[in-house]
C-alpha cells in the first residue's frame, strides 16, 4: 500500500507540473499574439501617417524584454519614413519624446537630420538678413520651429528688426541691446555690436550712444525687471484664483481681506483697527455675534 501511495503522489505531481507548463505555454502564446496585434496596429499607423497616435502607442506599450526588438524594428521604420518624407517639423517638435522609444542607432539618425536642418535654416536666415530680404526673414521666423529657442537664430532675427527701423537712434540701438545677450558670440556678432554701439546719433541733448558696458547693464536691468514683472503677474494670478475659490464659501483661517470680501460673509458692518509696533490688527464686525480677526491682513481667528 505504501508503494502504491508513493506512485499516486508521483503521478499527481507530474500532472500538476504538466498543467503548470501548459498554462505557462498558453500565457506565452497569448502574450505573443498580443504583441503581434500591437505590432500590426503600429505598422498600420505608420502606413496611415498618423504619427502622433503612433508615438502615443509606442510610449504606452508594455512589452517584455524578449519582445522589445520587434517594437524597436517598428521604430526604425517610423524614423526612416519621417526622414524619407523630410518631415523635420515632426522630428523637431517631438524630439525629446522620440528619444525614449527609439534605439540608439535610430536616435542618432534623428539627431543628425535635426542638426543638418538647423544649420540649413541658420544659413538661410543669415543670407536673408545680409541681403535684407525681410519677407524671407519673417517667414523663417514663423515657420522654423526647430530653431524657435536657438540663440543665433533669434539674434539674427532681432538684428533684422533693427535694420527695418530708424537705425540712427537710441531707441533702435536700445531695443537691439535688450534683445541680444551681451555674451553672444554667434553669427553676425560684429554687425549686431555695431548696431548697438552706433554713434551716429550722438549729441549732447540725447541719450547714448550705448557702450559695451552699457549693453551689459541694460540687459541685466531688463532681465531683473522682467523677472519681477513675471513674478508679480504669477502672484496676482494665484491671488485671483483664491478669490474665485472663496466665492460661495464661509471664511476660513489664512484668508486675505479680498478673499473674505468675496466669501459668503462679504463686507462687514464695521471695522475696528489697532496698529502697534508689532503689526496691525483688525476686528471685522458683522452683527449677531459674528466677528473676524486679522493680523497684518491675514484672517487668524473668528467668532460666530
Amino acid at each position: 500500500m505504501l508503494k502504491v501511495k508513493h506512485v499516486a503522489i508521483g503521478v499527481g505531481l507530474i500532472l500538476m507540473l504538466s498543467a503548470c507548463n501548459d498554462e505557462k505555454v498558453i500565457k506565452e502564446k497569448n502574450m505573443e499574439s498580443g504583441i503581434e496585434a500591437e505590432i500590426l496596429t503600429l505598422e498600420k499607423l505608420i502606413k496611415e501617417r498618423k504619427y502622433e497616435d503612433l508615438l502615443v502607442e509606442m510610449e504606452t506599450l508594455d512589452v517584455s524584454e524578449s519582445e522589445i526588438d520587434k517594437v524597436r524594428a517598428v521604430g526604425t521604420k517610423f524614423v526612416d519614413q519621417l526622414i524619407q518624407e523630410k518631415n523635420v517639423q515632426f522630428l523637431g517638435s517631438k524630439y525629446n519624446r522620440m528619444r525614449i522609444v527609439l534605439n540608439r542607432e535610430d536616435w542618432n539618425k534623428v539627431v543628425k537630420i535635426i542638426e543638418e536642418e538647423k544649420k540649413l535654416k541658420l544659413d538661410e536666415m543669415e543670407q536673408a538678413v545680409r541681403t535684407k530680404d525681410f519677407l524671407k526673414v519673417q517667414e523663417l521666423y514663423e515657420n522654423t520651429k526647430v530653431l524657435e529657442d536657438n540663440e543665433e537664430f533669434l539674434a539674427m532675427y532681432n538684428y533684422a528688426l533693427y535694420l527695418q527701423t530708424d537705425q540712427n537712434s537710441y531707441k533702435a540701438s536700445g531695443a537691439l541691446a535688450l534683445a541680444v545677450n551681451p555674451k553672444y558670440f554667434g553669427r553676425m556678432r560684429d554687425e549686431i555690436v555695431a548696431g548697438i554701439t552706433n554713434t551716429s546719433y550722438a549729441n549732447p541733448s540725447s541719450f547714448g550712444p550705448i557702450t559695451l558696458n552699457d549693453w551689459g547693464w541694460i540687459e541685466h536691468e531688463y532681465r531683473s525687471n522682467l523677472y519681477t514683472m513675471e513674478r508679480r503677474a504669477e502672484e496676482k494670478k494665484v491671488m485671483n484664483e483664491k478669490i474665485e475659490n472663496a466665492r460661495g464659501m464661509n471664511p476660513t483661517l489664512g484668508m486675505t481681506y479680498d478673499e473674505v470680501l468675496a466669501s459668503l460673509w462679504g463686507a462687514p458692518y464695521d471695522i475696528n483697527r489697532t496698529v502697534t509696533e508689532y503689526g496691525s490688527y483688525e476686528q471685522w464686525v458683522y452683527g449677531n455675534g459674528q466677528y473676524l480677526y486679522f493680523e497684518d491682513g491675514i484672517l487668524t481667528s473668528f467668532q460666530d
